[in-house]
């Protein structure tokens, strides 16, 4: 899987998140049509966890140090706390705390999932050493 992860460079990855993040922000501006792929209660939440999962890894390979994680996670929350205000300003959707909880949800589960992949990574290596 990882091997695959390396046929774009960071630069590549980072015109990806951008058109990503632009995306996401058109889909949170636009009215809600109502009509979505996921019909289950609270599938907004879900779909606000995964647009951040996305978000973070397409971020994380573009710059993966760890001081950057940090600062793409704040970065990611900042966005999200940002499309919720202006979301206050079209008079058809809602802000919702809420959705920003479910954000940092999405951001968090990728910082935890991508961790737990090197601590793997790490034990393989080991154990071929």
């Amino acid at each position: 899987m990882t091997k695959y992860l390396h046929i774009l460079n960071r630069n590549q990855f980072k015109i990806l998140f951008f058109i990503t993040a632009i995306f996401v922000l058109y889909k949170a501006l636009i009215p809600d049509a109502g009509n979505h792929f996921f019909n289950f209660e609270h599938a907004d939440k879900f779909l606000h966890a995964s647009a951040f999962f996305v978000l973070s890894f397409l971020l994380n390979r573009a710059s993966s140090s760890i001081a950057k994680r940090i600062r793409n996670m704040i970065s990611l929350l900042a966005f999200g706390i940002l499309i919720e205000i202006l979301q206050s300003f079209t008079g058809y959707r809602e802000v919702s705390a809420a959705d920003v909880l479910a954000d940092l949800v999405g951001i968090l589960l990728f910082q935890i999932t991508y961790s737990f992949l090197l601590y793997l990574r790490e034990l393989k290596r080991k154990r071929r050493d």
